[in-house]
């Protein structure tokens, strides 16, 4: 039987009250070196430089699809990696095997898991200014690759 990959929590109560949220829009990352971030989510993450406004500080939006999902920004210097809550952003993603090439041969380091009782592999990394990216893979390539004995669990033992 497959698990499902996300499972609904139930509605609070009141919730006809609440605002709702629709969608995750985007997620912005500051960095001290424009091209290189810029390089990196094009050429390691797969994402598209494109259109953004004529902001007065320099920038990019790089899309999926057709849509801005991150927005770099050069408003402030990052100052660490983890300088606040926020822990890493995650996309779904597909091809596990050209993924695992294409950071080895960036020599970026990167550590996998799978989620226990999920058919998903994690894979973990880090940006050029040290946010943390996740990107998860489902179907039969999951399945393979935890059949083979994938380390489970990355909430132990993370720390790329």
């Amino acid at each position: 039987m497959r698990a499902a990959l996300i499972d609904p929590a139930p509605e609070p109560a009141g919730a006809d009250d609440i605002m709702p949220i629709e969608a995750l829009d985007h997620y912005n990352i500051c960095t001290t070196d424009l091209e290189r971030s810029r390089r990196f989510y094009e050429e390691v993450v797969g994402l598209r430089d494109g259109d953004r406004p004529p902001f007065s500080r320099p920038g990019a939006w790089m899309y999926l699809g057709g849509h801005p999902i991150l927005h770099i920004s050069t408003s402030r210097a990052p100052t660490t990696a983890k300088a606040d809550a926020f822990d890493h952003v995650a996309f779904r993603a597909s091809g596990l095997a050209q993924m695992r090439e294409r950071l080895a041969a960036r020599q970026v380091r990167f550590q996998e898991f799978s989620v226990p009782d999920r058919e998903l592999v994690q894979i973990f990394f880090r940006d050029p200014d040290g946010a943390e990216i996740e990107l998860l893979f489902g179907g039969d390539e999951a399945r393979d690759a935890i059949a083979a004995g994938m380390r489970a669990d990355a909430t132990v033992g993370r720390s790329t």
